[in-house]
Parts: C-alpha cells; sequence; structure tokens
C-alpha cells in the first residue's frame, strides 16, 4: 500500500512538472517570457523600450 501511495504522489509531481515545462514552452513559442503574467522589471522596461520614439 505504501508502494502504491508514493507512485501516485511522484506521478502527480512529475505531472505538475510536465505541464508547467509544457505552459512555458508553449509561451516561449509566442515569444513571452514565462513571467509575463506578472509586472515585473523586464517587462516595464521591454514597454518603457518600445514607448520611447527612436
Amino acid at each position: 500500500m505504501a508502494l502504491f501511495v508514493n507512485l501516485v504522489i511522484t506521478a502527480a509531481i512529475v505531472a505538475t512538472a510536465g505541464w508547467q515545462i509544457v505552459k512555458v514552452l508553449r509561451k516561449s513559442k509566442q515569444g513571452k517570457c514565462a513571467a509575463c503574467d506578472y509586472k515585473c522589471a523586464a517587462k516595464k522596461m521591454m514597454v518603457d523600450a518600445k514607448r520611447r520614439p527612436n
């Protein structure tokens, strides 16, 4: 029984990690970073650079 519980927990962890990797790869194909859902400093610098005239 303990082996079954350990396998279920391990499978859940591996599945969650795999899903996170898939999400990051999908966003990277769109040209976005993994943190584009948040207001980070890199995103702010990118937006400021796009607004600045050449």
